[in-house]
């Protein structure tokens, strides 16, 4: 394991955060390779946790993904979609019920916590798009997205709001 990788499994890292998604990122681009065997994914994506801010407000990270990569990382002010193509919105009690079934799977959730199976019937998460192209994009790189997540069994999350 090279020495960048082995820095990011060593991080503690608090969610929500910007720092967060962040790392995720960084884990995604340290392993490219796994991201090509699962193909490209050009999206903007955004993941809303409702109540997850203070006094319980929405906190919102956009996150930008170009062919294997993931090239920004920025909170955004308001859960409004602004340029990201959709939004995956949950409460800080469903992110945190999916970390920790995505860490004790080792970066493998079980059938009842994947991105997939939690927004399909839009409870308890749910897919907001303004146009049906652009929510395509969730189905099209679903796995991608769901790979980015699984990222959070490399790093310690330390939930905290």
């Amino acid at each position: 394991m090279s020495a960048a990788v082995e820095v990011m499994k060593a991080a503690t890292v608090s969610f929500p955060s910007q720092a967060w998604f962040q790392q995720l990122a960084d884990q995604m681009n340290a392993n490219r390779a796994r991201q090509e065997q699962l193909g490209y994914v050009d999206c903007v994506a955004q993941f809303t946790v409702l109540d997850g801010g203070p006094g319980g407000a929405p906190l919102a990270y956009r996150v930008t993904f170009e062919e294997f990569s993931a090239i920004a990382v920025d909170e955004v002010p308001t859960r409004e979609l602004g340029v990201a193509d959709f939004a995956l919105e949950g409460d800080y009690a469903t992110w945190k019920e999916m970390i920790e079934n995505i860490v004790d799977g080792h970066g493998r959730p079980d059938l009842e916590h994947s991105l997939n199976r939690l927004s399909h019937m839009g409870t308890p998460m749910k897919l907001v798009s303004t146009d049906p192209v652009q929510a395509d994009c969730y189905f099209r790189f679903n796995q991608s997205l769901q790979e980015f997540v699984n990222a959070c069994a490399r790093f310690t999350t330390v939930f905290g709001r």
